[in-house]
This record gives C-alpha cells, sequence and structure tokens, in this order.
C-alpha cells in the first residue's frame, strides 16, 4: 500500500479528514496537503512524530510505513533502531 493511502486510510478509521489531521497537528493546511498529496517523497519524520497519536499509531509505525524504516531495523538491535530513529527525526 502506498503511504498516501495508508495515511488516508488510517484517518478514515479515526474518523478525520487529513484537514483536520493538519490542525490536530498545529501544521499549516497547504503545507500538510502538499506533503500528502503533491510531493514525491512522504512527509518528514518531524510531521510522523506529530501525526502518529492523532492516528492511532506509533510513530516507528509511521517511520516504517513511510519507508524511513524497514521492520529489519528493529530487529537488529535496540541501538541500531534507535539511533536511525533519532538521526531521521
Amino acid at each position: 500500500m502506498d503511504f498516501r493511502d495508508y495515511l488516508k486510510e488510517r484517518c478514515r478509521l479515526r474518523g478525520i479528514s487529513l484537514h483536520r489531521l493538519a490542525l490536530l497537528c498545529d501544521l499549516n493546511q497547504i503545507y500538510f496537503y502538499q506533503a500528502v498529496n503533491k510531493n514525491k517523497e512522504n512527509p518528514p519524520p518531524w510531521v510522523l512524530r506529530r501525526a502518529a497519536p492523532h492516528l492511532g499509531v506509533s510513530y516507528l509505525d509511521l517511520m516504517i510505513a513511510a519507508g524511513y524504516l524497514r521492520d529489519e531495523d528493529l530487529h537488529d538491535g535496540k541501538s541500531g533502531a534507535a539511533g536511525t530513529a533519532a538521526k531521521a527525526g
């Protein structure tokens, strides 16, 4: 599943729109819309950190869904995953 579809599905499951998610994350709605719908890259990790609690998923789950981390990164050892997440966020 494409990350944008994943994000939209999480919003649907939580009963919020992308516009509402942007407001909850204290993000400019135009920036957020472009980050989700127009950019070729996924939203940056700092946006995912803000969005995670409102989507009912962990920050790490969003980082994996967005392609910043892989499941294997988490199984390589705590120091590897924490270091990768710290650099990304």
